[in-house]
């Protein structure tokens, strides 16, 4: 069991300091997190999600950790490879393309509940240079929940390095959401199928080794 204990020196320049500095307790690295949701209101959210949006989640939303994008998923086995590190990452999102009969996932998570990466020893990441974009925003994650973000201290200026990933998130989930509700008003995507139908697609998909799943990336 590792205790999320930060560095007393770098603790007590966190709490002298208007921005957040990092004390090495590893605790963002702690991936896995309590969600105070019950399967009524998990139901809930899956169904206005498919109805609205027509997207369907693989996980629940309890076993969901840092959303990884399927470019950073390919870096991330490739470090986890070179480093010898056992990493599970699965798809976390997708939709169902009606008119190429596809299905497209959007996005991943590390199924750990620690991240792989994260070094006990020295109580850093082990790959910082090739961390995911969710990683590099901490702890501003986006600009619209930093003032929900419990680490953040003053207004979002005042931070450098994290702000353009942050932006870069946020302008990358605007994006998808868009070209989602352009596929829908062309009606390549049919959120009047039912779930079940298009799960039962994905394992036949899936038998079939094919090209009908495909990853959803932006340049």
């Amino acid at each position: 069991m590792y205790d999320f204990l930060p560095d007393p020196e770098l603790e007590k320049k966190n709490n002298e300091s208007e921005i957040f500095i990092c004390t090495q307790c590893g605790e963002c690295c702690h991936i896995r997190e309590q969600k105070n949701i019950n399967k009524q209101q998990e139901d809930a959210y899956f169904s206005y999600m498919y109805k609205s949006l027509g997207i369907l989640y693989f996980a629940k939303l309890s076993e969901i950790t840092i959303n990884i994008w399927p470019e950073e998923k390919e870096e991330l086995e490739k470090q986890a490879k070179k480093n010898n590190i056992n990493i599970n990452i699965k798809p976390k999102r997708g939709f169902y393309n009606k008119k190429n009969n596809t299905f497209i996932i959007i996005d991943y998570f590390i199924d750990h509940d620690i991240c792989p990466f994260f070094n006990h020893e020295k109580k850093q990441c082990g790959i910082y240079d090739y961390r995911p974009l969710i990683c590099r925003s901490y702890p501003l994650l986006t600009t619209k929940t930093l003032g929900k973000c419990k680490y953040k201290k003053i207004d979002v200026n005042a931070y450098s390095s994290e702000k353009l990933p942050a932006e870069k998130l946020e302008i990358k989930t605007a994006t998808i959401k868009n070209i989602i509700k352009e596929l829908i008003e062309q009606g390549e995507i049919d959120t009047t199928i039912p779930p079940t139908e298009i799960f039962e697609l994905i394992k036949k998909f899936e038998l079939m080794n094919n090209e009908n799943i495909k990853e959803l990336r932006l340049k």
